[in-house]
């Protein structure tokens, strides 16, 4: 497959077009279109895949991958909105930090990925470990049971020993000459530290459709790179998406209890796609007819 140096200089690029794209415009029109043309670039991958591996099996391992991912993904835009709003980020400052958060998730999870990989390649019995801590998480989270708020109210102690009015800067130049760093500092920590917990859920339930790195690699990439115009888009409807969450629960639920079973139960890449599918398409109406419905 395309070398890790080859595939990562692409990304580079188009990260680096994704920035001047929105840094000249940050309309919705605008994040709609990046938001259609990142999943367009992330599905054809898919033919690359098959055209390299010419295994339909390798190419249902990466669209599963890839739906895992970006389904998962969704809970990072709740958890973003409220980071943003509980330290008074104005949206036009966002993007910079998300442009930073997202160059910083894909290198925590390159190492996160080759880590678990070995660690699943060499002790088979984690497989059902990681699925009980999937189980687990599915569960609690349909629960609406989050600590972001607590870590958030920590982070805000140490607002009084940065500077509040940043400009859109991390760091600002003070009257005696000396640098402070600003309140954006502090966001751009939690939300590096938000996704790194996330990706404690989402690489073990992707290794669970694929054991293949490359494939878990390339299928996150291409998920978290599209995540930033993701949440320009979804930043005011996501609220209206009542039942989204139920399906992220669901969907790690599901994938836990597929990781329990692996070695009595084997269900196949295509299954676990059209399932992810299935319940996010089952949300996303529940949740239109619930909004027509409070309408009424």
């Amino acid at each position: 497959m395309i070398s890790f140096l080859s595939f990562n200089c692409f990304i580079l690029l188009f990260v680096v077009i994704d920035f001047w794209i929105v840094y000249r415009n940050q309309s919705t029109k605008t994040y709609a279109m990046l938001t259609i043309f990142w999943i367009a670039v992330g599905l054809l991958f898919s033919a690359y895949v098959y055209y390299y591996s010419r295994s339909l099996g390798l190419f249902y391992e990466y669209l599963s991958a890839y739906f895992i991912e970006k389904s998962l993904s969704l809970d990072n835009i709740f958890v973003f909105l409220l980071i943003f709003s509980k330290f008074h980020i104005d949206f036009k400052y966002q993007h910079k930090v998300l442009f930073l958060g997202i160059w910083g998730a894909l290198f925590f999870r390159y190492i996160m990925i080759f880590v678990l990989g070995e660690l699943i390649n060499k002790f088979h019995f984690l497989i059902p470990v990681f699925g009980l801590f999937l189980l687990y998480t599915g569960i609690m989270s349909m629960k609406n049971k989050n600590d972001t708020a607590a870590n958030i109210e920590f982070f805000r102690k140490f607002s009084d020993r940065v500077e509040l009015n940043h400009k859109g800067h991390f760091f600002v130049k003070q009257n005696n000459g000396s640098w402070k760093m600003t309140i954006l500092i502090l966001v751009l920590i939690l939300v590096e530290i938000s996704d790194v917990v996330f990706a404690f859920d989402s690489i073990p339930a992707i290794f669970s459709v694929t054991s293949h790195k490359d494939i878990v690699y390339t299928s996150n990439a291409f998920a978290i790179i599209g995540l930033r115009s993701l949440y320009g888009v979804f930043s005011e409807i996501i609220k209206k998406l009542y039942y989204l969450k139920h399906a992220v629960s669901i969907i790690l639920s599901a994938i836990g209890i597929k990781m329990i079973l692996a070695d009595i139960i084997h269900i196949g890449s295509l299954e676990s796609l059209i399932f992810i599918v299935l319940i996010l398409s089952c949300s996303y109406v529940a949740s239109v007819i619930r909004e027509k419905k409070g309408k009424i």
